[in-house]
């Protein structure tokens, strides 16, 4: 997997849309440092975690698109579907949507902690964030890889949207509870009001990550690929 790796940051260290997400991160935190100015108190922090976290969804989408688009430029995955085992690249790949998430978030992290000068809720902020949004990545990737890479931009979209409204603007109800994909804009908003239900939505994600994961695999193996058409 390792060599997959490097191969796939040698093929995007030059591209701008590797950059982009970064870019938008930091755009994002100019903007809601000056609408929250500088007192912050849990209802600011509340707001952040929950609007980069919303924004999360998009950021994953831009650099699922960058490796789906590529890939379908120069062969429509006849390579891939070449290699004995398929699954390093899916773990590879992975890992690398999820390395371009993590820097963003350990940005929106260090302006977090600068701003709330709260240890303990940024810890909880940091890992819920990168734990939760794993369901988000395979989400968007196995959306796109089976389709078209112009989905991943449409699903990013998606939830984005579904998570400022399911995950910012009715944090009272219990719905999320059963959604997954909310989780992440929910988490410490929750825990700053100590009504994080962990055995019950812990379980509920682990089962749901695990599902996602295993199809991917399974499909990916029995995968004869995509029709030039596509």
């Amino acid at each position: 997997m390792k060599n997959e790796l490097k191969v796939i940051n040698l093929k995007f260290r030059t591209e701008i849309l590797t950059y982009t997400p970064t870019l938008l991160t930091i755009f994002y935190i100019i903007f809601i440092n000056l609408y929250l100015k500088n007192n912050w108190n849990y209802t600011s922090i509340s707001q952040y975690t929950s609007s980069f976290n919303a924004l999360s969804s998009l950021i994953i989408a831009i650099t699922v698109y960058q490796v789906i688009h590529f890939e379908e430029s120069i062969g429509h995955f006849n390579h891939i579907l070449g290699k004995p085992k398929r699954n390093l690249w899916v773990y590879a790949t992975l890992t690398y949507i999820f390395s371009n998430y993590l820097f963003c978030l350990l940005i929106s992290t260090i302006n977090f902690i600068l701003m709330s000068q709260n240890l303990k809720l940024t810890l909880f902020y940091v890992i819920s964030s990168s734990f939760m949004n794993i369901i988000i990545i395979l989400l968007i990737f196995t959306i796109s890889l089976f389709t078209k890479s112009i989905f991943s931009m449409v699903s990013g979209v998606v939830i984005t949207i579904f998570n400022i409204y399911f995950g910012i603007e009715v944090l009272g109800d219990k719905s999320w509870y059963y959604i997954p994909i909310t989780y992440s804009t929910r988490y410490t908003s929750m825990f700053i009001n100590n009504s994080v239900p962990f055995l019950l939505t812990i379980s509920i994600y682990i089962v749901s990550v695990v599902i996602i994961f295993t199809s991917l695999l399974l499909l990916v193996k029995k995968w004869s690929g995509r029709s030039v058409q596509d």
